[in-house]
């Protein structure tokens, strides 16, 4: 039985797959966060919506840097 992919092939894939899924998401909740950046912080629905920013930048953050060092490229 053949494979669809050699083991090179398939961690390409994945890895262009995570990135295609952190990058977007990374600069989505960037421009959501500066976008933002000047409404009322004493509002705990404002406070709620910049908490979940900043862990999605850091979601995004981790996928991309991750696989970039899997690559070997950092």
């Amino acid at each position: 039985m053949s494979e669809p992919f050699s083991p090179e092939g398939f961690d390409t894939f994945l890895t262009f797959l995570v990135l295609a899924l952190a990058g977007p998401w990374l600069l989505y909740d960037t421009f959501n966060l500066i976008r933002t950046r000047k409404l009322d912080r004493r509002d705990p629905v404002v406070r709620d919506r910049h908490f979940g920013y900043v862990i999605g930048i850091l979601i995004g953050v981790v996928g991309v840097l991750g696989c970039l060092m899997f690559q070997n490229v950092i």
